[in-house]
């Protein structure tokens, strides 16, 4: 079955031990991010219409299949733009509808809020989970004397993220765009002061 999405172009590498390669697109769909990443074999695939490959954060409409591993169809330039509210991507050109489909019809209390500050990294731990390892980072907020800490996890399908955490810095102040869900926080970059 294909499937067809807007996204932008987050890690884009040749594996040269491998002979592939390594792509990982974000889609932003109401209050998140979805990953897609894949391996591929046809560099052909990854040219835009005037012949050169996509660069990192080119805005694209990517069709692809997905059994159990996501195969690349198609790849081409598209501008996108992205609701004020759960930032979903869609084409220019259905910005002007006033309704979103990917924020009008979620019910309230799955509606997560956007999340820009300055944090502190109390602790980043590298753990094991069920399926992937990850890195465990504590945050607090670092301008108010607010004591709350703020969980997140860090897996590889954010490679922009994730390829980092290793050279964190307990005790130093990053800048954290997130989706907010109470304490915990689905990261979408986050980048030292």
């Amino acid at each position: 079955m294909s499937f067809t999405d807007l996204g932008t172009v987050k890690f884009l590498e040749f594996q040269q031990e491998k002979g592939y390669f390594r792509l990982v697109i974000a889609v932003n769909l109401a209050y998140k991010t979805k990953y897609l990443s894949m391996n591929v074999w046809k560099e052909e695939l990854l040219r835009n219409t005037s012949g050169q490959r996509f660069q990192l954060e080119d805005t694209v409409r990517v069709t692809y299949h997905q059994d159990k591993y996501i195969k690349l169809v198609s790849l081409e330039d598209v501008l996108i733009e992205f609701c004020p509210t759960c930032y979903y991507g869609r084409e220019r050109i259905e910005t002007l509808r006033v309704d979103c489909q990917g924020c009008s019809g979620l019910q309230p209390q799955l509606q997560r809020e956007r999340f820009n500050e300055n944090m502190v990294l109390m602790s980043c731990t590298p753990k094991t989970y069920r399926y992937s390892t990850g890195y465990h980072l504590e945050l607090q907020l670092s301008a108010s004397g607010d004591t709350t800490t703020y969980v997140a996890v860090i897996f590889p399908n954010n490679p922009q993220v994730y390829i980092r955490a290793d050279n964190f810095k307990v005790g130093a102040t990053y800048t954290v765009i997130a989706w907010r869900n109470n304490k915990l926080l689905d990261v979408i970059e986050i980048d030292q002061i």
